[in-house]
């Protein structure tokens, strides 16, 4: 197999074929990560951070592209004889949209296949670590069990994403930073602070927290014996995707003092 840069200029003699002489399968939903094959291309699959194409070892075609939604090459392998699946890595930091898989050979096409890369990273569940202590990293200290928040995401998408940020704001005891130099989802292995973990196709991680959002003092909310109410958003980004996810909670603060506060949050609209 032979690598070859991508062209930056070369569109695809390669999207400008007639159509009567492609056989392009339709674009994917998120209810998969995968398409079907067309002609002598089997089928196009996301594994992890790469992009898998099978296809007839017997083809016709001597090259593979891919094409970026943007309709430039974003890849170009030469096919090796006798061969019948080529891997493309695609990374986290694609522009997401739906891209086109093509065999080819010299200027035409011998069949293509259209494969969606976008990444959807939803937030499952929000959990209080103080609340759930079983549920913490091993070897959490008493302060970071106490101050922070155990969030499970889900890629319900169709492309990889590294996660860059985990914010809290609103009312919670302390908002992330406007300046926080890193992603503010601990790093469970030191000696680094913070994480940007990678959640691929179809996966659930679970991320921990490490701006310490309900650390036991704060200048923005006090905990009262007869409760102070609140709403605070939890907001994720990503590499590839920018903005993935927002959602808003419900927030009770009961207590006489902040260091001895019940704290009690639920989805909101639920």
């Amino acid at each position: 197999m032979t690598h070859t840069t991508p062209s930056t200029t070369r569109r695809s003699v390669l999207t400008t074929i007639a159509a009567g002489s492609l056989a392009v399968a339709g674009c994917t939903d998120s209810a998969s990560t995968g398409s079907p094959g067309a002609g002598d291309i089997s089928r196009v699959d996301v594994a992890g951070t790469e992009l898998v194409v099978k296809y007839d070892a017997e083809t016709s075609a001597t090259g593979l592209v891919v094409i970026a939604p943007s309709g430039e090459a974003f890849a170009e392998r030469q096919l090796t004889p006798g061969a019948s699946q080529e891997t493309i890595p695609i990374g986290t930091a694609y522009p997401p949209g739906t891209y086109t898989v093509q065999l080819v050979a010299e200027e035409s096409v011998v069949a293509a296949v259209e494969q969606s890369l976008r990444p959807d990273v939803v937030i499952r569940e929000l959990k209080l670590a103080q609340n759930y202590p079983d549920e913490m990293f091993d070897g959490a200290g008493d302060f970071t069990i106490t101050s922070e928040v155990i969030v499970t995401v889900e890629n319900v998408g169709t492309g990889p994403e590294e996660l860059t940020k985990l914010r809290f704001e609103g009312d919670v005891l302390r908002p992330t930073p406007d300046n926080l130099s890193g992603s503010g989802i601990m790093a469970v292995d030191r000696p680094e602070r913070y994480t940007d973990p990678t959640v691929n196709p179809r996966e659930t991680h679970t991320l921990y927290s490490g701006t310490f959002p309900f650390g036991p003092n704060s200048d923005v909310v006090g905990c009262t014996p007869e409760g102070t109410s609140g709403q605070f958003t939890v907001s994720l980004m990503g590499n590839a995707g920018g903005e993935l996810a927002e959602q808003e909670f419900n927030v009770t603060y009961q207590g006489e003092e902040l260091t001895d506060c019940q704290i009690t949050i639920e989805r909101a609209g639920e």
